[in-house]
């Protein structure tokens, strides 16, 4: 009797411990101001590669392929500052066409960039409006695109292969005695919902220049 006494005490517990877990986690994934927060990493394994491969052929040749974490860190960065439905709101409008990229026209736009590039390594040049790579020097380079989500996820990935593509366009892999190495990283991170939301996309491009002997 007094064992069953202490089983159905030891039973009672347990029930009291999992009901108290339950009501813990009622408020755990509730949207702040109607906005969630970026996924920690949307970014696939060698989502670089899957970009290269689609890009024009003359580009293809003269580049590879290398996934950054930075980069996905600083795309991820960008998500967090937006906080508010409106903010998403005024990205949704400058991505609903297609994708493009993220400046300073509006004060969204220069929130997003800034938190962008500060997560970016010091010698990464932000591309604010287009893009110039100068290629007497080695140095990395990269911008911020926005998308909404109407794009399917084979639509969005031929749409920054043709970003990657236009971007390239004109360089070469080397000049007189130089040979240019470049390297392409791409990471991207949805923000909102399915039905409200964005992708963000970070582009970036290394140069490396080898002088012959």
């Amino acid at each position: 009797m007094k064992l069953k006494k202490i089983a159905s005490l030891m039973l009672a517990g347990i029930m009291a411990v999992s009901m108290l877990t339950a009501c813990d986690t009622t408020g755990a994934g509730d949207d702040n101001n109607g906005v969630k927060p970026p996924v920690d990493n949307t970014t696939p394994t060698s989502y670089s590669q899957t970009i290269l491969d689609g890009v024009g052929s003359d580009e293809k040749s003269i580049m590879t392929a290398k996934d950054s974490d930075m980069l996905s860190d600083a795309v991820v960065a960008a998500g967090t500052m937006i906080n508010e439905a409106d903010d998403i709101h005024e990205l949704i409008e400058v991505g609903k066409h297609g994708l493009n990229m993220v400046n300073y026209r509006n004060r969204v736009g220069h929130m997003v960039v800034d938190g962008f590039e500060d997560n970016l390594a010091e010698d990464v040049n932000l591309q604010k409006w287009f893009w110039k790579m100068p290629i007497n020097t080695n140095d990395r380079y990269a911008a911020l695109y926005v998308c909404d989500t109407s794009m399917n996820e084979t639509q969005l990935n031929n749409a920054v292969s043709s970003a990657v593509t236009g971007i390239m366009k004109g360089y070469r892999d080397h000049i007189n005695a130089t040979d240019i190495d470049y390297t392409l990283s791409v990471a991207k991170a949805d923000v909102g919902t399915e039905a409200n939301g964005i992708t963000l996309v970070g582009i970036m491009i290394e140069v490396s220049l080898t002088h012959a002997a």
